[in-house]
């Protein structure tokens, strides 16, 4: 071990604590941590995929991101799809309605009876039904949890430019969206999502984003490493306590949903609704009390759910302990939030990097001798943007197109699950860096040092001498 600096009777490596957040981010990269982080993205994503198959789409095609969908948008979908049904199927598989004039054509249900046309016909007529699927394609409802993914992704990625690029402004932009404006449309497009989401999702980051924590706590602590399997058994003890953490703030909304909808019933009633408007300032008063909660919450969240994992306290004094700490010391605390989210971009750039490098090497390469082959069409990738290749299809037909649909599709799985692991990287350090911010922030207000961890078997909030 290095040797510390004193300069004047000040030991720096010890005061000046926030450049151990930043670097907290590079333990992420730790292969146990790494393994249980992509895991936890993994069933993140089953519950969201889960629920889209469950629900289809509900989402306007042009995603969350996108103004408020109106009527000349629906009504332009509908006629494009009663076009391409004319053009490409016979009168006797057409879906009702679609020889009509006027009326509403639903899209699911023309391609729906595309899909089933396209594995039994060849030549011209399989290229007209697969040329009627992609022009269905841009005015297809999405899945929820699609949507959100694909929109938390283009903000994130772009946060991360904006960041290594010191755009504060851009930077600031990126975080509204994806803290206030993609939660509120979702809310307006899909609200059962949106709440059964938060509650499994919220679940999911409060028990194995604990783990995390509690591996990285013991990692910042100087106590050697934790394996996984130890992680989750010290967070399984506690599992319910662990869990709820991140949804305890919701109770701030106990109050204002039941008054607020009332009060919007109210506002559908001629002569109630001046009652209601006069009442729209209880809903306010409440709504201002709730943001006073939330808001913090942002970046209390993430402590809080470290906090359970250093401390053995249970989810409701977690939350306490976070909020107070934040309302105590909130120019720190901005101070924590902003290197934890630097050192976050940091390791997210970089993985990203790597990770676009290689998909674009093994396409290139792969290309020399690909010809017209199937690995042709594998496509690269761009750095800190989306995966635009499109997903293989069995496209019928033929026995050898068929065949090349499987080899792409196997091929991009491989490309997934590249991408996948960068992902459990950055999930990786959202955790480990809300844990080093969480320990300073500690270190601020009560003097308490790193190494002071809780341990199963000890009284919960004792500190270690």
């Amino acid at each position: 071990m290095a040797d510390r600096v004193v300069v004047d009777r000040i030991d720096f490596r010890e005061t000046l604590v926030f450049p151990r957040v930043v670097a907290s981010a590079v333990s992420a990269l730790q292969f146990p941590r790494l393994l249980l982080a992509t895991f936890s993205l993994l069933c993140l994503v089953v519950l969201g995929r889960g629920y889209d198959a469950v629900r289809g789409p509900s989402i306007q095609p042009a995603g969350l991101l996108a103004p408020a969908r109106t009527a000349l948008d629906s009504g332009m979908g509908s006629e494009v799809a009663r076009r391409i049904a004319r053009e490409t199927l016979p009168a006797e598989l057409r879906p009702q309605g679609v020889d009509g004039l006027g009326g509403r054509v639903d899209i699911e249900e023309v391609r729906a009876v595309l899909l089933d046309r396209r594995g039994e016909v060849e030549g011209t007529e399989l290229e007209l039904v697969r040329r009627g699927l992609d022009r269905l394609e841009p005015y297809r409802g999405k899945g929820a949890f699609d949507s959100l993914a694909t929109a938390v992704g283009l903000r994130f990625d772009a946060l991360v430019a904006a960041t290594l690029t010191l755009d504060f402004r851009g930077a600031a932009g990126c975080l509204a969206d994806l803290f206030i404006d993609i939660p509120t449309a979702l809310w307006r497009e899909d609200r059962v999502f949106t709440i059964f989401y938060a509650i499994a999702g919220g679940m999911v980051f409060g028990f194995l984003g604990a783990a995390i924590c509690r591996m990285a706590a013991v990692h910042l602590a100087r106590r050697g490493e934790l394996a996984p399997v130890e992680a989750i058994d010290f967070v399984r003890a506690r599992s319910l306590n662990h869990a709820l953490v991140p949804l305890w703030p919701g109770i701030s909304l106990v109050v204002l949903l039941p008054l607020a909808l009332v009060i919007g019933l109210m506002g559908r009633v001629p002569g109630l609704d001046v009652v209601a408007g006069a009442a729209y300032g209880l809903v306010l008063f409440f709504a201002t009390i709730a943001a006073i909660v939330l808001l913090p919450w942002i970046v209390a969240m993430p402590l809080a759910v470290a906090a359970a994992a250093c401390e053995g306290c249970d989810g409701l004094e977690a939350a306490q302990r976070c909020g107070a700490l934040v309302f105590r010391r909130p120019l720190h605390t901005l101070l924590y939030a902003t290197c934890a989210l630097l050192g976050t971009c940091l390791l997210a750039f970089t993985v990203d990097l790597v990770s676009t490098a290689a998909i674009s090497i093994a396409s290139g390469v792969t290309g020399l001798s690909a010809g017209e082959g199937a690995m042709a069409a594998t496509g690269g990738a761009r750095l800190l943007a989306p995966d635009t290749n499109a997903p293989a299809v069995f496209v019928g037909g033929s026995f050898t197109a068929s065949m090349q649909a499987v080899s792409i599709g196997l091929a991009r799985l491989w490309q997934g699950i590249l991408q996948t692991l960068a992902a459990g990287a950055v999930f990786s350090a959202i955790c480990t860096t809300a844990t080093a911010a969480y320990l300073a922030l500690r270190r601020t207000c009560d003097d308490q040092p790193f190494e002071d961890l809780w341990d199963p078997g000890t009284p919960a909030g004792v500190r270690v001498d």
